[in-house]
């Protein structure tokens, strides 16, 4: 209902503002008085009012979130061994009332007493050789101690092999609880660090606090993010049980709104002021370990990585492992000091890149890589603003900065206009982009423009109306085709993404034009790969939402494939891609098999025959193609299809226009494996001209001229 959105926005809006300014307020040492201050009575009247509506309007979240309240016997916020039953739960009724429970995730662990504690198990496996060594710091707390352990229990996956260490302590409650209720972790006598990594396994060791919790997958990600080399040290994003991320300035924290891109990206910072790091144990061969107390200083996460930094290590804070603090007290957070940061490219385009899916963003993707290789600072913009969790995560993790409605598109663009004086170029996929971000360019005269046509609209679109005859697609194209041209006009550079149409925009006047093609590994290996007789059916693959795909598919099916039966009925076709839609469904019988979606198509293109493509419009580079170049799987396609790869009918591809000749090709390369493997060892030849080590040198050279610019 629209009621209930209008309520989520205003009690997202005035909630964040009372826990912010409360919070803060309190790390300045004002006393808990504080919220009782005049200048929060205004938000406290509209929280509520929110809450009011939401009662009159019976918004289920509400109910259910008060009712969690009223239901439960223990909260994260207060301890159950000194306060009564009564209290805990007026004190959270008040505080959820008046917005403070508002970002509280319902997952966050509450504290229990001691009872409760001393009833539950925890059990972890003893590897013989860990890969992670995790280590518990910091002063303990039963109940806090307990909710560490339980979430390192819950929430660390058998990715990676791990083992737990801690410390004995003179309190006899958690020295029991440590010796009774948990099963495979080890016990260290004295907190020296030099003491132990000596006791240690693990090739990678990770400090975690004890007042705090893990989140799924936290320190999976953070292993993942020392598989480079070059990173010395990577920590985590601090949430505070309120639900706020914690930062410090100047010795004084803040609590921010977590969901803000600026906490949102992988950055590379002067050192890790806190515990819940990870390190490489090889990388401290040279550290005076004999100043680190384990049990009583947080400084452990500076004075390793200013080490690490000195041996030229990175330093990373990494946003998608996330861990829940519970005190804050004695817990220097981590300061986000960046290192300078090198020349920033902004990258936009429709959505956050889908790679697996589509291939404009597969080439989009590669070239952020290879220009982050290159040192620069890759920025992202989806112009949708959408913030799409799995593809949005692999952004993070491959070191991108994204940008995304916070908290909405306004608020994005706002954001965005604040970055531009510390970025250099920008980076724009498709010409209705160019148009939407053309006001870039105005705010910062020397920006430097690079036009991605991706491929030129205009022709593809051309094609589709001389094929349809569609005198209204002809019109279109048209008038597509002066947009693009006087986006080229005015771009520093433009790119094309083959030389013809590099040739096409060159005849049109448009002088700046560079090629920039799609880019392509080579995966298959020919000793190794599956033989021509272990091989059977044909194969397809495009994104549905696509009409050059629908239309050949159509083709296919309808004209091609029945006289491919007609002298082969045991051939079958299979139609992999990303949305198919009612009419792409409607294809399917026992001989055309539409599985959708595929993350991992690699067994599909190991044991089908051939790979057809019977495209009949389109423009520039075809992803498909060189899809299937890079598993080694023999082509028939059409000029349309092949354009712009450099491929040889009969050499290195089977070239077909027609539905008599296209189906005749299918046959023949079908049935014969000398042509087959000539075929297929020639195509992989071909792809070389497209790997990443070439396209990089391309990139490197595009790159300097924006250097000579600037």
């Amino acid at each position: 209902m629209k009621i209930y959105r209008w309520i989520d926005k205003y009690n997202y809006k005035v909630s964040i503002k009372i826990t912010k300014r409360y919070y803060t307020g309190i790390s300045k040492r004002k006393t808990k008085l504080y919220s009782l201050s005049p200048s929060f009575w205004g938000n406290y009247l509209l929280r509520l009012l929110l809450v009011f509506a939401s009662v009159i309007f019976f918004k289920k979240s509400v109910f259910k979130g008060f009712y969690n309240i009223i239901s439960r016997k223990f909260s994260p916020f207060f301890r159950s061994d000194v306060n009564p039953i009564f209290y805990i739960k007026t004190r959270d009724l008040v505080s959820a009332l008046f917005g403070y429970r508002y970002f509280v995730d319902e997952a966050t662990p509450v504290l229990l007493d001691r009872k409760t504690i001393f009833s539950e198990k925890i059990a972890f496996q003893t590897p013989k050789d860990p890969f992670i060594s995790i280590i518990i710091i910091g002063n303990y707390r039963l109940d806090y101690l307990y909710n560490c352990l339980k979430s390192l229990s819950d929430h660390i996956s058998e990715k990676y092999t791990f083992e737990v260490l801690v410390f004995e302590n003179q309190d006899h409650y958690i020295n029991s609880f440590l010796n009774n209720n948990v099963k495979g972790i080890t016990l260290l006598e004295t907190a020296s660090f030099a003491s132990v990594l000596k006791n240690a396994k693990g090739n990678l060791i990770y400090i975690q606090s004890s007042q705090a919790i893990i989140k799924k997958n936290c320190i999976e990600i953070l292993a993942e993010v020392l598989k480079n080399r070059d990173v010395g040290c990577a920590g985590v994003k601090h949430l505070y049980r309120n639900g706020l991320l914690i930062r410090t300035e100047d010795e004084t924290i803040f609590y921010e709104d977590s969901n803000h891109p600026e906490f949102n990206s992988q950055k590379e910072i002067r050192h890790y002021a806190s515990a819940n790091f990870i390190f490489q144990r090889d990388h401290l061969i040279d550290f005076n370990l004999s100043d680190i107390d384990l049990l009583s200083s947080f400084n452990i996460g500076r004075q390793i990585g200013e080490f690490l930094s000195g041996k030229n290590k990175k330093v990373i804070y990494q946003p998608l492992a996330e861990v829940v603090c519970y005190n804050t007290r004695q817990l220097k957070i981590q300061a986000l000091t960046e290192k300078p940061e090198q020349k920033t490219i902004l990258f936009i385009d429709d959505v956050i890149p889908t790679p697996d899916q589509d291939s404009g963003s597969n080439r989009i993707f590669k070239i952020m890589q290879l220009v982050k290789a290159l040192g620069f600072h890759v920025l992202f913009l989806p112009a949708n603003g959408e913030k799409n969790t799995m593809y949005f995560d692999q952004m993070i993790l491959e070191g991108f900065e994204v940008l995304y409605r916070f908290p909405n598109m306004r608020g994005m663009i706002k954001i965005l206009e604040g970055k531009l004086q510390n970025i250099d170029a920008v980076w724009l996929c498709k010409p209705h982009n160019n148009e939407q971000f053309k006001f870039l360019f105005e705010q910062k005269k020397d920006l430097f423009w690079i036009y991605d046509t991706i491929d030129l609209h205009f022709l593809r679109l051309k094609r589709e109306g001389d094929l349809s005859g569609d005198h209204a697609i002809i019109q279109a194209a048209n008038d597509v085709k002066q947009v693009e041209l006087n986006i080229a006009k005015n771009a520093s550079i433009t790119l094309a993404i083959t030389k013809d149409e590099k040739e096409i925009l060159e005849n049109e006047g448009i002088n700046n034009v560079e090629i920039m093609p799609n880019i392509h590994e080579i995966k298959t290996i020919t000793e190794t790969a599956s033989s021509f007789n272990l091989r059977n059916g044909l194969l397809f693959i495009g994104g549905y939402l696509h009409k050059p795909n629908v239309d050949a598919v159509k083709w296919l099916v309808k004209e091609i494939m029945p006289l491919v039966w007609a002298i082969d009925s045991q051939i079958t076709l299979t139609l992999l891609g990303s949305n198919p839609t009612d009419e792409i469904l409607a294809l399917r019988s026992n001989k055309v098999i539409v599985p959708g979606y595929i993350h991992d198509v690699s067994a599909y293109f190991d044991n089908n025959r051939i790979f057809v493509s019977p495209l009949r419009f389109g423009a520039g580079m075809k992803g498909k193609i060189g899809q299937s170049l890079e598993y080694g799987l023999p082509i028939v396609s059409t000029d349309i299809g092949v354009e712009g790869i450099g491929l040889t009918d009969g050499h290195d591809v089977m070239v077909a226009n027609d539905t008599k000749e296209f189906a005749e090709k299918i046959i023949q390369l079908y049935n014969s494996p000398d042509l087959w493997n000539n075929i297929r060892n020639n195509s992989i030849n071909a792809l070389k001209a497209y790997t990443p080590e070439v396209i990089k040198l391309q990139l490197e050279e595009l790159l300097r001229n924006l250097s000579k610019e600037k």
